[in-house]
């Protein structure tokens, strides 16, 4: 900035030493002039800037593709296959049967003789012939052999119609009917495979899910130039490092040859 400040006004210095005389320096100055200087006015220094500007902010845009749908023909399985326990409970009856309640038993006993009286006919004396003695009338005394008949006598006696025995007395068995109950058909259990049950359904099947995507837009920057101002002007003391005629005579002009940072040229702010 100092640099093209004290640039421009080394520009308007030599402007004006080319339209006016070179004595304008010295003039008004008594005796020997060693060193001048002139209040020098100098313009404003400006520059052109580019800068960039946002015409349109950076954005982001969702975008949200539909979820791609198709009808798919597919089997499904209702009832899965699976073993079926079945069982079947015991068939119970009644039977009838013929129960031992005492058994056959065998005794014995002692039976009597069986007697009867009977009555028969005893001889006592057998019939024969005997000799009898005898009186007769007149007291006369006879021996006469007689027959005589046989002697006989009714006796009773016992007879043994059937004699003293022992019997042996048997005792049947004694029976009872009852009604029992019994197993039919036993309990049973039988495992049965049951087949897995599909069947054929349409179903809607997502191919391809919906999807979202951020689409980043960039700004919009665009360069745009304007005039800056650099630096203002004002009053600057300029030396004048002519000497004599000579350089009078030249028409040159020298501003400054101890440099624009040195006693050359003041600025006045």
């Amino acid at each position: 900035m100092r640099f093209s400040a004290v640039a421009a006004g080394l520009a308007a210095l030599v402007h004006m030493g080319s339209t006016a005389p070179v004595l304008a320096f010295d003039h008004g100055c008594g005796g020997q002039v060693v060193e001048c200087y002139e209040k020098v006015r100098l313009p404003d220094v400006y520059a052109t800037r580019a800068r960039p500007v946002v015409v349109q902010p950076g954005y982001n845009q969702v975008v949200t593709t539909a979820p791609v749908v198709v009808n798919r023909t597919e089997r499904v399985v209702v009832s899965p296959g699976h073993w079926q326990t079945v069982s079947t409970p015991a068939v119970y009856g009644t039977r009838t049967e013929r129960v031992l309640v005492k058994p056959a038993s065998r005794s014995t006993s002692d039976v009597p003789a069986v007697t009867r009286t009977v009555h028969e006919t005893v001889v006592v004396h057998p019939g024969g012939v005997q000799w009898q003695h005898k009186r007769g009338w007149f007291g006369r005394e006879k021996l006469c052999k007689v027959r005589t008949a046989p002697v006989t006598r009714t006796v009773a006696r016992d007879v043994v119609v059937e004699p003293a025995r022992r019997v042996a007395h048997v005792s049947p068995a004694v029976y009872t009917t009852v009604e029992r109950s019994v197993v039919v058909r036993p309990a049973s259990v039988q495992r049965n495979y049951q087949p897995p049950v599909d069947s054929v359904v349409n179903r809607r099947v997502v191919v391809q899910p919906a999807t979202q995507r951020v689409i980043s837009h960039p700004p919009v920057i665009a360069v745009a130039h304007e005039r800056v101002l650099v630096r203002q002007g004002g009053y600057v003391w300029a030396r004048n490092a002519h000497r004599g005629s000579a350089h009078h005579a030249s028409g040159q002009h020298s501003w400054g040859h101890q440099g624009w940072g040195g006693h050359g040229l003041f600025r006045r702010h």
